[in-house]
């Protein structure tokens, strides 16, 4: 296959042309630059500083994928990997997943979850970069990987990790969507003694309630229409590392006491099975919701509430943090341009003030996607400044009866989702000067749902 003149961000590996094919039809139409070979040698030959992620099939001839996950977790640590497997080859998968690897797709995959699972390996692998990059010059009271904060609420944060990274207890992890949750459980794990050991994640609300149990927990064969073989559960994919139960306030009422069950004594059937298992595992969960308030809605089990709730940690939105802001931007402002290879602009103090007063609802998160946007949008190269940014950041709420306001629910009154949505798009692609794939990076959304999107609002 021939070389683009970009480095790729990920390079991968199968024998089987269609799969090259496909994957790489999948990744260039989501933006995400990658090149792939039909052998594992030519991968490992290719990698560089700047791969984030390699995708490697596993049975290929000359050195197979088991050989690739060995060279690359030897030589380049920082750098995920994952695994492409048949049906018929999940004893090998989670073998590849004891290794070091960081997830597996079973072909043929759905490309959704694809791009999810590849999204989701490069983020890690850009913060343990970013990581090594600022070893030797990050502030003591920092140890997150991916963090930035000299705030009273986030050293608090520091500290607690590193107090209870090394407890085996269970711990909890509240806060709102966009605080960072997930990179908080990743430092847990890395501060624990289960640090070689695999980090599994469980994503609650992303799965239908009647796969979620077979998920968390295996199945047999024949336990259910479609189980044609024996599935291992994540909890046993986790063995003697964490497993990441992410927003539990979304788990299903009627699976609650197997994990309550779990917990206590760290066993557990798969589904359709006799034979009761067990797995020595960390259990780290996190939640956006209040899940005191789920228990009095009775949506929620008390005795698991206090089960999960040993070691809590609460982590602050932005809002509540507001003189992180300065040094946030920084950050992005630093990582987005070296990205670039440019030489990065000046934040002038009144859009930096601006900033710091917004009440972000998306937190650090949308903190980072409107630093991106104005720096890529900016009048000048050298400046940025309050024109660059965001109308709903620099609007008078008085100007128009509150309309567009952070925060001003009262303002959007009757107004339908639809025509939110529908409203978004438009905006947002004209922002992006029609472009699909930057407009779907924005929003959030596949490339493909924009276009889903267009249709269905006839624009």
């Amino acid at each position: 296959m021939s070389k683009i003149s970009k480095s790729p961000l990920i390079l991968g590996a199968d024998d089987d042309e269609l799969v090259r094919n496909v994957l790489q039809l999948y990744l260039e139409k989501t933006g995400i630059s990658c090149e792939f070979f039909d052998n594992g040698q030519d991968l490992a030959d290719a990698i560089d500083d700047s791969t984030l992620l390699c995708i490697t099939d596993l049975n290929m001839p000359g050195m197979d994928g088991f050989s690739v996950l060995e060279k690359v977790k030897k030589e380049y640590p920082r750098i995920e990997v994952i695994i492409l497997t048949g049906d018929n080859e999940a004893a090998q998968a989670i073998s590849a997943l004891r290794k070091g690897a960081f997830d597996y797709l079973t072909k043929p995959f759905d490309p959704d979850e694809l791009i999810h699972q590849v999204k989701r390996a490069m983020s890690f692998s850009k913060s343990q970069l970013e990581n090594k990059a600022l070893k030797g010059t990050t502030s003591p009271t920092s140890p997150i990987q991916g963090f930035k904060g000299n705030s009273t609420a986030m050293k608090k944060v520091f500290k607690l990790v590193e107090r209870l990274g090394p407890a085996n207890s269970a711990i909890l992890i509240t806060g709102e969507s966009g605080t960072g949750k997930t990179l908080i459980a990743r430092s847990l794990h890395s501060e624990s003694p289960r640090s070689d050991k695999p980090f599994i994640t469980v994503s609650c609300p992303s799965l239908p309630r009647e796969l979620l149990e077979s998920e968390m927990f295996g199945h047999e064969r024949g336990a259910f229409t479609g189980a044609n073989e024996r599935r291992l559960g994540r909890t046993e994919l986790a063995q003697g590392g964490t497993l990441f139960l992410d927003e539990i306030g979304d788990m299903p009422l009627e699976l609650q006491p197997k994990l309550l069950n779990f917990l206590q004594d760290k066993k557990f059937f798969r589904v359709g099975g006799q034979k009761e298992l067990e797995a020595d595992v960390r259990v780290v969960a996190a939640t956006n919701r209040n899940l005191e308030d789920l228990v009095k809605k009775g949506t929620f089990r008390e005795d698991l509430f206090f089960r999960l709730n040993v070691l809590p940690i609460h982590m602050p939105s932005l809002r509540d943090r507001s003189e992180d802001v300065p040094l946030l931007v920084d950050h992005f402002v630093s990582k987005l341009f070296k990205r670039l290879k440019k030489p990065p602009p000046h934040f002038h103090p009144e859009t930096i003030q601006i900033l710091m007063e917004y009440p972000w609802p998306g937190n650090v998160r949308e903190l980072e996607n409107v630093i991106e946007r104005a720096c890529l949008l900016s009048f000048s190269e050298t400046e940025v400044t309050p024109e660059d940014l965001p109308d709903e950041l620099t609007r008078d709420p008085s100007s128009d009866g509150g309309s567009g306001a952070p925060g001003g629910l009262s303002s959007l009154a009757g107004v339908s989702l639809a025509e939110l949505e529908k409203q978004a798009i438009i905006e947002t692609l004209a922002l992006c000067k029609g472009n699909k794939a930057e407009a779907s990076r924005l929003l959030g959304i596949t490339e493909k749902s924009v276009y889903n999107k267009l249709k269905k609002y006839g624009l």
